[in-house]
């Protein structure tokens, strides 16, 4: 069978997410403490957050390879064993839009929960989902973007 590979840039949410709320958190506390107006103590907060949003999403980045061969779908993290699981056992897969990215949700037929993986598109070259949906539209995957 024939092998299709494609790089997609992945996402640790929850990392980005407690880095964000931290980083928020630090900046407030410290504009609290200056000696200035409240107006000025707001600015510095809003001005910070494209900082903080670079910056979670640096250190947060999960880059991931898909591989589609001899029926399986294979979804491998640097460093990290790769998640594996057949094209039949697949029902369907639910593409959900977000602000800087995607959250792409796998159904299984055997699993109640779906397998979820966050896509990032802030501060990232382009990657292949489109041809990775493509290929799974070609192996007979239902696809929905919502």
């Amino acid at each position: 069978m024939s092998e299709s590979t494609f790089h997609i840039a992945t996402l640790h949410r929850g990392k980005y997410m407690l880095l964000l709320l931290i980083g928020v958190c630090l900046v407030t506390a410290i504009a609290s403490r200056l000696p200035i107006q409240e107006v000025a103590k707001i600015l510095i907060v809003l001005i910070s957050l494209p900082l903080l949003f670079f910056i979670s999403t640096k250190w947060s980045r999960a880059p991931s390879v898909w591989r589609i061969e001899n029926g399986e779908v294979s979804i491998q993290f640097h460093g990290k064993e790769a998640d594996t699981f057949m094209l039949g056992d697949v029902k369907y897969v639910r593409n959900l839009p977000r602000s800087g990215g995607n959250l792409i949700m796998i159904f299984l037929t055997k699993k109640k929960a779906p397998k979820r993986y966050w896509r990032n598109k802030l501060f990232q070259k382009a990657d292949d989902l489109d041809a990775l949906i493509h290929a799974l539209k070609q192996q007979g995957i239902d696809y929905y973007y919502m």
